[in-house]
């Protein structure tokens, strides 16, 4: 019996499947990679195009006891650029920031919005306000723009 020809047909075989293996493990890191690279280009983009140009800001004190602590802001939003999915709020004075706020709420264009519920911001008597807005990816993940709006009042 000649067992040369069988034992050269199954290392063929074998050597083909680890070539397709290999090419499919290849195709997945690839794949990740131009789908994660994609997004990031998506972010970027509309991040370019967004225009954060705000008007009628207002800062308002909350509890009337004569300390700054809460807030209710009221942001309106002119009529240019891209809409984010929402915005993240940084008060602050000479000395102190506020943790992030989240205003909560996506500020189309010519929207007014206003957000009463800042209790306890973390900053008392703030001067200044630094607004930047920010997308939801597709996989759930919130990207902040590196443009952002500061305001002093």
């Amino acid at each position: 019996m000649n067992k040369r020809g069988m034992s050269a047909v199954v290392t063929t075989l074998i050597i083909i499947l680890l070539v397709i293996v290999a090419l499919a493990i290849i195709w997945v890191v690839i794949k990740n990679l131009l789908q994660g690279g994609a997004e990031q280009i998506e972010i970027s983009q509309k991040c370019r195009l967004i225009e954060i140009d705000m008007k009628d800001i207002s800062v308002e004190a909350g509890d009337g006891d004569g300390v700054w602590d809460d807030y209710s802001i009221t942001l309106s939003r002119t009529g240019s650029g891209e809409n984010a999915t929402g915005i993240k709020i940084l008060l602050g004075n000479s000395s102190d920031y506020s943790e992030v706020i989240d205003f909560g709420y996506d500020l189309t264009r010519l929207a007014t919005k206003t957000n009463s519920t800042i209790d306890n911001a973390g900053v008392v008597n703030a001067t200044y306000m630094e607004i930047t807005p920010y997308f939801v990816t597709s996989k759930g993940k919130e990207e902040l723009c590196p443009n952002s709006f500061s305001e002093e009042f």
